[in-house]
């Protein structure tokens, strides 16, 4: 009687880890599509429609800052940079450890902030993007962006320019390899 009860125990423990994993793979499924189709609303310049994808993203997987910090990026290119700055501080919280979206976070809090003519937030920022951008993925638009960071010498159209091709690319090549790149 007693092994009776132990493999019903047994057999209702494992149910409900079958249910639970069941349920984790529907919320990475929303995950997943969420961040993919707002992507690519982002880069195909439906910036609303990625915005809502990239929130419902952000709010299916709480402990994840790319889909804020994408959110952010596209208000950003909407020119709506006071929600551009929620969404980036907001996915700045979820960042512990190296994190692919700290390098998008940081340029467009830099751009932001040049716009805002917050210089020294700016530099700030910037200092970061070029820190991170260093080591996490220097293509060509790397070296006039840390050219100015050096000289002091920001000129906006240019900085935003260089950021925005140079995220663009990073973006590219984080999507190719499921969003779990390093850097920080």
């Amino acid at each position: 009687m007693n092994v009776i009860k132990k493999l019903g125990s047994l057999a209702m423990v494992t149910f409900l880890l079958l249910f639970a994993s069941c349920a984790s793979m529907g919320s990475y499924s929303t995950y997943r599509t969420n961040l993919s189709d707002g992507y690519t609303n982002l880069t195909n310049g439906q910036y609303q429609a990625a915005i809502q994808q990239l929130l419902v993203a952000g709010q299916t997987d709480t402990t994840k800052a790319i889909p804020l910090a994408l959110a952010g990026q596209a208000a950003y290119q909407l020119g709506n940079y006071t929600q551009a700055s929620q969404y980036l501080a907001q996915a700045e919280t979820r960042i512990n450890g190296p994190d692919p979206a700290y390098v998008i976070i940081k340029g467009y809090e830099a751009l932001i902030a040049f716009r805002e003519n917050k210089r020294e937030d700016g530099m700030a920022a910037l200092h970061e993007y070029v820190r991170v951008s260093r080591f996490s993925y220097p293509d060509k638009s790397y070296y006039p962006v840390e050219r100015m960071y050096r000289s002091g010498d920001i000129v906006l159209p240019a900085l935003e320019r260089h950021i925005n091709d140079g995220l663009s690319r990073y973006e590219m090549y984080l999507q190719q390899w499921g969003w779990n790149m390093l850097s920080g």
